[in-house]
C-alpha cells in the first residue's frame, strides 16, 4: 500500500464528515473501526478522519471492536459510545450488519476499505451532488410500473413495482458513504430466468460459517412470482446450491428459494485491487458500488441471507434504460450531468468503469 499524507486523504475525509455526516464544529464524532483478525478496513482510516475532524473543530473518539455474527450481538461498548456521540462513522462491518435496523442513530456506514479508496474520486466525488443523482434515480424507480433485467449470462427477468414507496423499496437505517447504491428494489411478481454464476455469498446482514459457495459452472433458475421454482445445471452443483440456500434461510425461518430484492451500483469510481476469491465477502463490501455489479438478496426473510452476483446487466424501468451492459448511462443524461460539479463530470459518467476483479 502506497504512503498517503493527510493532504491526500483530507478531501475524502471532509466529504465524509461535512457533506455526508453533516457534522459541525464542536460535534462529538465516534469513529468505529475493526479489531481482531482478518480486518476488512484499514485501522489507519479512523486516525486519518479523526485528524481531519480535529482541524474542523470537532471532537473525535475512536473505538475498535471485533465484528459480530449479527445485529443482535452488537457490542454494548460501541452502543454506549454512540449514545454520547453526535455522529457515528463506521469503518467496520458492524455498521453493515445494522444498516436496516438502527433508526435514529445519526450514523454513517463507510465502504472505503483502504486509504487508497479514501484518497480516490471513489470517496472524494461530491457527496451532495451524487446524492442528487441517487434521488433522481430513486424517483424514476418509484414512478415506474415495472423493470426488466437482461444479461449475456442468460438472465432475463421482468418484475412489477408496487406503487407504495414502503412496498417498492427497503430503506436503509443509516447513511452510506460514499454514494454507492440505492435502497433495494423489492421483487414483486418477478418472472423469467436468473443466471446464478461465479459464487453465492451472504448478504452481509448476518455472518455464518461457510457463507460462500463458489460455482464452477452457472446454474439457471426459473423464477415465478419472485421464487426460484426449478434449476438447470449439473445435478451435484444444483444440490449444493439448494443446500446453501436452505442453510441461509434457516437463519430467519424464511423461504430458501425466495428472491427478495436487488440493487445495482451507481458509483463509477468503485474499484477493487487483488484477487476477489481470496475473500469474496470482503470483495463484495466495496465492489457492489460498481455499475457493473447487480446484487440480489435471497433465501429467507427480507433481505435474506444469500446474495447472487450478476455482472454487466442491462436494466430498464418502463423501457427507460438505466444501465447498458454494466454502464450507468443514466449518468450521461443532460439533466443529470447538470447536477454534477463541472470539474467532476470527467469521472462521473458511463465511460468510467474501473476494474473490480471480475
Amino acid at each position: 500500500m502506497a504512503d498517503f499524507t493527510l493532504a491526500d486523504l483530507e478531501p475524502g475525509a471532509r466529504n465524509l464528515l461535512l457533506a455526508c455526516a453533516g457534522a459541525q464544529p464542536g460535534n462529538r464524532i465516534l469513529l468505529v473501526g475493526e479489531a481482531g483478525q482478518n480486518l476488512y478496513f484499514e485501522p489507519e482510516l479512523c486516525t486519518a478522519v479523526a485528524e481531519t475532524a480535529e482541524t474542523l473543530g470537532m471532537k473525535p473518539e475512536i473505538v475498535l471492536a471485533e465484528p459480530v455474527a449479527h445485529a443482535g450481538e452488537f457490542p454494548a461498548a460501541v452502543r454506549a459510545a454512540m449514545e454520547r456521540a453526535d455522529r457515528t462513522i463506521f469503518f467496520s462491518r458492524l455498521g453493515d450488519q445494522v444498516r436496516f435496523n438502527l433508526e435514529g442513530s445519526k450514523a454513517v456506514m463507510t465502504y472505503t476499505l483502504t486509504r487508497e479508496h479514501l484518497a480516490a474520486p471513489f470517496a472524494s466525488a461530491d457527496f451532495s451532488a451524487m446524492k442528487q443523482v441517487h434521488d433522481a434515480l430513486l424517483e424514476l424507480i418509484l414512478n415506474a410500473k415495472s423493470w426488466r433485467m437482461t444479461g449475456d449470462c442468460g438472465t432475463d427477468l421482468i418484475s412489477d413495482i408496487k406503487p407504495c414507496r414502503d412496498s417498492a423499496i427497503a430503506e436503509f437505517a443509516l447513511e452510506l458513504f460514499p454514494v454507492m447504491i440505492f435502497p433495494p428494489v423489492h421483487c414483486h411478481n418477478m418472472r423469467g430466468t436468473l443466471a446464478i454464476k461465479h459464487f453465492v455469498t451472504s448478504s452481509s446482514t448476518r455472518a455464518y460459517a461457510d457463507s460462500t459457495l463458489v460455482l464452477d459452472q452457472p446454474v439457471l433458475a426459473r423464477v415465478e412470482d419472485s421464487r426460484m421454482v426449478a434449476f438447470d445445471g449439473p445435478a451435484g452443483l444444483v444440490s449444493r446450491l439448494k443446500t446453501q440456500l436452505q442453510r441461509a434461510a434457516e437463519l430467519t425461518g424464511g423461504d430458501p428459494y425466495r428472491v427478495n430484492s436487488w440493487h445495482t451500483g451507481i458509483n463509477p469510481g468503485t474499484f477493487y485491487k487483488g484477487d476477489p476469491y481470496e475473500d469474496l465477502e470482503k470483495w463484495g463490501t466495496v465492489a457492489y458500488g460498481s455499475p457493473r455489479y447487480t446484487h440480489m438478496h435471497a433465501a429467507g426473510i427480507d433481505p435474506g441471507d444469500a446474495a447472487f452476483h450478476l455482472m454487466d446487466q442491462t436494466i430498464s424501468f418502463d423501457d427507460r434504460v438505466v444501465w447498458d451492459k454494466g454502464r450507468m448511462v443514466f449518468l450521461d443524461r443532460p439533466e443529470i450531468q447538470a447536477m454534477l460539479p463541472e470539474d467532476q463530470r470527467g469521472f462521473l459518467n458511463s465511460s468510467v468503469l474501473h476494474d473490480i476483479g471480475i
